[in-house]
């Protein structure tokens, strides 16, 4: 494949401290990940376009996806893209979020991606033990890495979800960055003249028309000062009646429905009330993106990984991300150059 030459000599050019062989065994495995197999290793190494035999391909994959040098250098790489899609930008919208590396097991993986074209693309992703998720020590890590890896004249918006509370907004106010959240369950919110509330209070009066509820101040406890916004979301018409009876449709459907309370550091002058839910859509394409890393049916299939030694699932983990980050990138690349060939024709 031309394009994983190219991806190799920019790379190499780049980062000439990257050891060669191990760089070509990571991009033959994007090739075979690019190519339909799943993320396992005995699938990678299955697919692998080399002339020895399958069990020497699966070995190689085996040693690769356990380096924990590679584990090492995958920051160079996150550099490189970093630059590639984030240097023109002086303001990038970057997705955060939290998922499971895998269904039943005690690991989670904590994402950064950048919104590019209706899709989001991976800027850096690091997996964690269970006793760390959601924890104030392991997002100050993961700001600081993310930090090293964006251009020094960046200033992103972080957006996240309703897990992420006001010490996170506070870790990243202190970088000098912009954040934008939702607040959900039972939270106090005080408004200019006007008494301590809870959120739920401002849900009744929400409509599909987004409405600044000016600066206020969120949590009693530990007040932060925010710009607040409420919006009903429309529903979207759907008439398929698969899956009603799950049991946790309701649940669903109750979550849907409740209107967004979003609070923000981005001054009022920068962006109404419109333009702000509207960046908060946007956060619904780092759901699908770990829909692409997992899913059996449209995607890479990780779900299908069987490892479960603990130290080798933490470095076969932050391996396989950087595969598929580079399958991202390849995919973006590819789809840019086909928008532009069919713009000139």
């Amino acid at each position: 494949m031309r394009d994983i030459q190219i991806l190799q000599e920019t790379l190499t050019n780049h980062y000439p401290t990257i050891h060669k062989k191990r760089l070509q065994s990571l991009l033959l495995a994007t090739e075979s990940a690019l190519g339909g197999a799943d993320l396992t290793l005995t699938k990678l190494g299955r697919s692998l376009n080399t002339f020895t035999a399958a069990k020497h391909a699966i070995k190689r994959v085996d040693r690769l996806l356990g380096n924990t040098r590679l584990h090492r250098e995958k920051e160079d790489i996150y550099k490189w893209n970093a630059r590639l899609i984030a240097g023109a930008n002086p303001c990038p919208v970057i997705l955060l979020d939290w998922s499971d590396v895998r269904e039943q097991l005690r690991f989670m993986t904590l994402r950064a991606s950048i919104a590019l074209d209706g899709r989001a693309v991976t800027l850096y992703e690091q997996a964690f033990e269970y006793a760390q998720y959601n924890s104030p020590k392991t997002h100050q890590y993961f700001l600081g890495k993310l930090q090293e890896i964006l251009p020094p004249s960046a200033t992103p918006i972080i957006i996240s979800d309703a897990g992420f509370r006001n010490t996170w907004f506070r870790q990243v106010q202190s970088k000098g960055w912009f954040w934008l959240g939702r607040v959900r369950g039972d939270v106090s919110i005080k408004m200019t003249q006007s008494d301590w509330q809870s959120n739920k209070t401002l849900y009744p009066d929400a409509t599909s028309k987004p409405h600044s509820l000016g600066q206020c101040q969120l949590a009693r406890r530990s007040p932060l000062t925010c710009n607040g916004y409420v919006v009903k979301q429309q529903k979207a018409q759907r008439h398929s009646r698969t899956g009603q009876k799950h049991t946790a449709s309701r649940l669903f459907a109750k979550n849907a429905n409740e209107p967004w309370l979003l609070v923000t550091n981005i001054p009022t002058e920068t962006l109404n009330a419109v333009q702000i839910c509207r960046l908060y859509a946007k956060r619904m394409q780092i759901e699908e993106a770990f829909r692409d890393l997992k899913s059996t049916a449209y995607g890479l299939a990780l779900r299908h990984n069987r490892t479960h030694h603990n130290r080798r699932l933490l470095s076969e983990s932050a391996n396989n991300f950087c595969l598929s980050g580079l399958s991202e990138i390849l995919i973006t690349q590819l789809s840019s150059h086909s928008s532009c060939c069919f713009l000139i024709a």
